[in-house]
């Protein structure tokens, strides 16, 4: 996991200097749209997941497999229509300048068929997840990161486009995934089928799924939509510069989540199984401990982030020291509510929080785009964080604790 992280870390100074704000900020832009495309998936891969963590039969495993995956098929015939308006229409959207317009929409489309390779894939490293084969996930997830990491160093060393480091990503993606499903089959016994699909199944996922969808959606433009404001707005080269000092804060925040997220199987089974005082005692435990973490690594980020900034990137790609603290801000205040967030998912008891994260959003975009007027990128930053602190800060936290209380209320009957 820590590799994962690192090494494109390492590579990110170096890619910089060969693309050059402009190209870097496409190429950021991209990676959000892509993540955005992510949310077609209407929650159902979180379901999925929760579902198959519980003892069930090989037949009940081969039904949420085949009908999560033909669900995704029909969705990924669907985004092409879309893609194709976006690919035709990516100079009315961002700004964009006219000398890059080609080589944009050529890496826009590779870019595309990536992510419906890996929207597939996701599906069997839930699998492999939800039955207990994390290390086994985790290495090929790391054995290909590295390969890709090697193949855009060559690409980049050699002064190629951004069009060839699409292409690294696409064919990486398509090994990875063949790699998966072959890893899949022999760990778990499961076929893939047309005949287990089920439309009764499907519509039963709908409805946890749509609640899932809504947080995740949330989450996304909670977490992303400043770089959409930002390209569409001001421009690529200051998304280049504001998204370089925010990877950094993500890089520790994505560690920390790593804590909590590889419990949600475990959560799962300890919801259903009515062992709600360990749960409680489980969840306490990684909140206080992640917030402790958290407080030693976001508070080395604050004293010496931008020192190392300047070192590691160059002074003319480092943002504001000020609006680099309000990275540090929110993502301390979003370490701790990230826990009590995960339980909820895995106790599927979402609902109400999925509506919070929704306004949370919402909120977030309208103060980004007014505050953006007035402090450029300093007030998007700062419209980021202060819906969070409105919303989704206090309630989050709050629910699980209410949720619990009621469950023990109820065994106690």
């Amino acid at each position: 996991m820590l590799l994962q992280i690192l090494v494109p870390i390492l590579l990110l100074p170096y890619m910089i200097e060969k693309l050059g704000s402009g190209l870097y900020g496409l190429w950021v832009l991209f990676t959000t749209i892509i993540s955005y495309l992510g949310l077609s998936g209407f929650g159902f891969g979180t379901t999925f997941l929760k579902e198959i963590s519980k003892e069930i039969t090989n037949n009940s495993l081969n039904k949420y497999l085949n009908t999560t995956i033909y669900f995704y098929i029909a969705i990924c015939i669907m985004l092409m229509p879309l893609s194709l308006y976006v690919y035709l229409n990516l100079d009315n959207f961002f700004l964009i300048k006219g000398s890059l317009l080609e080589e944009a929409q050529l890496s826009f489309i590779l870019f595309i068929i990536t992510f419906m390779l890996n929207f597939q894939s996701s599906l069997f490293s839930s699998l492999l997840f939800a039955k207990k084969f994390l290390n086994l996930q985790n290495y090929l997830s790391i054995f290909f990161s590295l390969i890709s990491s090697i193949l855009i160093f060559f690409a980049l060393y050699y002064e190629y486009s951004i069009i060839t480091l699409s292409v690294v990503n696409l064919f990486i993606s398509i090994f990875f995934l063949f790699s998966i499903v072959y890893i899949s089959r022999k760990k778990i016994t499961f076929e893939i089928s047309i005949v287990y699909f089920s439309f009764i199944l499907l519509k039963e996922m709908f409805w946890p799924s749509l609640h899932y969808f809504f947080i995740t959606a949330s989450a996304m433009v909670i977490l992303y939509s400043d770089n959409i404001i930002i390209s569409s707005y001001i421009g690529l080269e200051s998304l280049a510069i504001y998204s370089i000092g925010y990877k950094l804060v993500s890089v520790s925040q994505t560690l920390l989540f790593k804590i909590v997220d590889i419990m949600l199987p475990d959560i799962t089974r300890l919801y259903e199984d009515e062992e709600y005082k360990k749960l409680l005692k489980l969840h306490n435990k990684v909140f206080l401990i992640s917030i402790l973490i958290g407080i030693i690594g976001y508070g080395i980020l604050y004293l010496y982030g931008i020192d190392f900034l300047n070192w590691w990137v160059g002074k003319q790609y480092v943002l504001d020291s000020n609006i680099f603290r309000i990275f540090i801000y929110f993502a301390m205040i979003h370490t701790g509510i990230h826990v009590s967030a995960i339980f909820l998912v895995a106790m599927g008891e979402h609902k109400e929080t999925s509506y919070m994260t929704m306004l949370d959003a919402s909120l977030n975009i309208i103060l980004s785009i007014i505050l953006l007027q007035y402090y450029g990128l300093y007030g998007v930053a700062l419209g980021t964080l202060l819906s969070h602190l409105l919303t989704s800060t206090w309630f989050t936290p709050f629910w699980f604790y209410k949720r619990i209380r009621n469950a023990q209320g109820l065994r106690s009957l």
